[in-house]
């Protein structure tokens, strides 16, 4: 995933960068520094296989499911 694909993919899913590394966490990954996703926005960082897919995944799923998933990252 490019860094602009990444970038659409956050603005498609209604994600900031710090929603996403909230939602990392609340998977049980290990939580980004908010340096570190913005480097991937930038480009200066390539994006993680598995963040790529778990982003193309969320945009697959149905809305009502997607919205679960993402509700407690969206509400901090």
């Amino acid at each position: 995933m490019t860094e602009d694909e990444f970038t659409e993919a956050l603005q498609r899913l209604g994600l900031s960068q710090a929603a996403l590394a909230r939602l990392l966490d609340d998977l049980g990954e290990q939580q980004p520094a908010p340096t570190t996703v913005w480097r991937w926005a930038d480009g200066r960082s390539k994006v993680p296989i598995g963040v790529g897919a778990l982003l193309t995944l969320l945009e697959r799923l149905p809305a009502e499911t997607r919205q679960h998933v993402t509700r407690k990252a969206l509400r901090a």
